[in-house]
């Protein structure tokens, strides 16, 4: 056995000194890697983004919510009206209406930190699930009005919704939005929406997938136009117009699949061609969106990195 294994060995050992574990010829070995300052798509005469150059972003952003919130009292004040009459239907469509108008300020649901879970949580990792006394908000109410095809069972989730709302729309002048969370927002909404919505696991019982996603492009598009001035001052690939266009396609895609009044069908009860076709367009449109945080990384610069395996 010996004869066979002597000779493996010594080949062995000649491959791992050939893997530059020693050997002095540099011609042999594979160039190193590029540090990030010459990967990056942004010209090196642009100056960094700092945090500061968020401030007006995310103050314009800040008054888009604050409007936004005031419409969703309304829409909550309609969503109580339908559940004390009695009236189902109306009272579905004030909850789709109320669901995509929070769906639409995303970019935000950080900062509100456990008024986030009382207007939007899911029974997901509660003691209890859908019976936990902490399961309150938006899908507390669509489980009483679909799952349950109750509206008394919703009449006392909506009042708290209603409260939680309006907390909510009081913090807003304090709201405290990190610059990096706020730069990630550009493309974290539309996968959310991706991961959540088309999964089924938003939504489950109204299968409103469709209306959310819709709400969430036009608050990515929000977003978008928010940073703007930052990513064009410092875009040499078109990462803006492309997002956008993506964006365009996918808002095509949904109002394409609107039925004559408008409304939009359950996701649940779409075609496999059309599921594929947004599920697509979707990530597609997330793709583009991915490069925006790197062109606008508010963090300071890192030092570039010594490649792997160079030495002093």
């Amino acid at each position: 056995m010996l004869r066979w294994l002597l000779p493996a060995c010594a080949l062995a050992v000649l491959a791992v000194a050939g893997c530059g574990g020693g050997g002095h010829d540099s011609g042999s070995k594979n160039p190193p890697a590029q540090p990030y300052s010459k990967r990056s798509t942004v010209p090196g005469v642009v100056r960094q983004v700092t945090p500061a150059d968020y401030k007006a972003p995310i103050a314009d952003y800040r008054r888009y919510v604050r409007r936004r919130l005031g419409t969703l009292g309304g829409q909550v004040a309609a969503l109580r009206a339908a559940i004390a009459r009695g009236d189902l239907g109306a009272a579905r469509s004030a909850w789709t209406r109320a669901d995509a108008t929070y769906e639409s300020i995303g970019a935000a649901y950080g900062a509100f930190g456990d008024l986030d879970a009382a207007v939007n949580g899911r029974p997901a990792g509660l003691p209890g699930g859908v019976r936990s006394a902490d399961f309150t908000g938006l899908h507390r109410v669509e489980l009483a009005l679909w799952e349950r095809r109750s509206t008394r069972d919703a009449a006392r989730p909506a009042a708290q919704l209603s409260r939680a709302v309006a907390r909510m729309r009081a913090q807003v002048a304090r709201l405290e939005i990190d610059p990096l969370e706020y730069s990630l927002r550009a493309h974290e909404i539309l996968e959310d929406g991706i991961h959540l919505q088309l999964s089924g696991q938003a939504s489950p019982w109204s299968g409103s997938a469709l209306v959310a996603l819709r709400a969430e492009v036009d608050g990515t598009g929000v977003v978008l136009d928010t940073l703007a001035p930052l990513i064009a001052r410092r875009d040499s690939t078109d990462a803006l117009p492309q997002a956008r266009r993506a964006l365009k396609r996918l808002t095509n895609a949904l109002d394409g699949l609107a039925r004559s009044d408008g409304s939009l069908p359950r996701w649940d009860q779409l075609g496999q061609r059309d599921r594929e076709r947004v599920d697509g367009l979707a990530a597609g449109a997330a793709e583009q969106l991915a490069y925006v945080p790197e062109l606008i990384d508010p963090r300071p610069a890192r030092p570039a990195q010594r490649p792997f395996g160079e030495s002093g």
